[in-house]
């Protein structure tokens, strides 16, 4: 079992059994009025049936993984890695002063051209649908309220 793939399998099981567990302590519910256990404890039989998944088809391949010395001697890319942490703590910080819209549509933008490096008009439109898409799934269908920012948008 030297693949990294299996292994992380197995920890993800590991970690939705303990979810799973934790969640049978609260009360389910049903599924017209779910209680606090209901959503925590289908969230660990899905992590739990993909982690079996990945199980049994890293077991199944003969080639191609990689073992963790393989992972170990890669070059860490580390310009890419402070880009993204960058960007998810000023999305956090700003979000409250610039917008949920505009801060989506800026944080999809950075990592798209400073970490994916993308064409200026795919980022602009990636950007525009993610943040456009996210703004429709939570604030219109799901109804959730996200701060408007400086701007009212």
């Amino acid at each position: 079992m030297r693949k990294t793939d299996q292994w992380s399998g197995f920890v993800l099981l590991f970690f939705a059994l303990a979810f799973f567990w934790s969640s049978a302590q609260l009360t389910y519910g049903s599924v017209r009025s779910p209680g606090p256990g209901f959503l925590p404890l289908w969230l660990g039989v899905l992590l739990a049936v993909l982690s079996l998944g990945l199980i049994v088809t890293t077991s199944l391949k003969k080639d191609g993984t990689k073992t963790i010395q393989d992972i170990l001697a890669e070059k860490i890319r580390w310009r890419k890695l402070v880009i993204v942490l960058l960007a998810l703590f000023l999305f956090g910080f700003l979000i409250e002063y610039v917008g949920f819209l505009i801060i989506t549509f800026l944080f999809l933008g950075c990592l798209l051209l400073f970490v994916d490096r993308q064409s200026i008009a795919k980022v602009i439109g990636w950007a525009l649908v993610g943040s456009i898409g996210s703004y429709i799934l939570f604030e219109v269908l799901l109804k959730l309220r996200f701060p408007r920012g400086l701007f009212g948008i």
